[in-house]
């Protein structure tokens, strides 16, 4: 009975070892940063803007790292206070985007939240990591949600900027 157990595990090693060593290895591959929005006017807490149509030019990437960057703030941002971005995505070439615009939120949760620190009035610089791309034509909603503060952007324009990434087979 042994023998025949150390037979059969040795055979089923002698068919693995091959399909083992097939194993392909993968990479990250980064794409070009790439900046969505930018903006040299004050966004008031509350408020959204609506970026233009983006095109990725790192085509077919997957999911990107993004980083929302406020030079300024109008005042102190208040605790537990976010500014958030839904990427409007479009299902054709036409395009035909779904609902969202300037004061108009989508009716599902935001694609991106940006975690703020409450009590300062100065840069904040946040990214946020591993973020599912659509495909196709987009578009960048952002909204100062809540933060009791306006984005100062009339003395250094803030952006929000993102570099895609997808992963590769070697």
């Amino acid at each position: 009975m042994r023998q025949r157990l150390a037979v059969g595990l040795f055979l089923v090693c002698l068919v693995a070892m091959p399909v083992l060593s097939l194993a392909a290895t993968f990479v990250w591959l980064r794409g070009a940063a790439q900046v969505w929005l930018t903006n040299s006017t004050n966004v008031a807490s509350g408020s959204s803007i609506l970026s233009a149509a983006i095109t990725l030019t790192s085509a077919n990437y997957t999911r990107a790292d993004c980083e929302l960057n406020v030079p300024a703030w109008s005042t102190t941002v208040t605790a537990n206070t976010a500014v958030v971005v839904w990427l409007i995505r479009s299902v054709d070439a036409t395009p035909n985007y779904e609902d969202g615009a300037g004061g108009t939120d989508p009716a599902r949760t935001p694609d991106i939240v940006f975690p703020l620190r409450g009590g300062i009035s100065s840069a904040q610089r946040v990214i946020m990591p591993n973020i599912e791309l659509p495909r196709g034509l987009f578009k960048a909603l952002v909204k100062n949600d809540g933060t009791g503060a306006a984005m100062n952007g009339a003395t250094t324009a803030w952006t929000l900027t993102c570099a895609p990434y997808i992963l590769q087979s070697l």
